[in-house]
């Protein structure tokens, strides 16, 4: 299934920018992120997210994106 997927604009205290689903409750508002867009799973999210921002250091949501959270 299709899910939107977000990074949150500020890094993480590890340095990363999280990737949230549509639905998390976490995602906090539309200012302070970033639509990446649909995807089929969260991989392919954070592999688009880099060729966006040519960023390297993106982590999976604990909550809602936890099969792409690394740490």
């Amino acid at each position: 299934m299709l899910k939107s997927y977000y990074f949150i604009h500020t890094k993480d205290q590890q340095g990363q920018f999280v990737v949230h689903t549509e639905d998390c409750a976490f995602l906090g508002d539309a200012t302070s992120r970033t639509l990446i867009g649909l995807h089929m799973n969260g991989e392919s999210a954070i592999e688009e997210a880099k060729q966006l921002t040519n960023e390297a250091d993106f982590n999976g949501c604990f909550y809602c994106a936890y099969s792409i959270h690394t740490k």
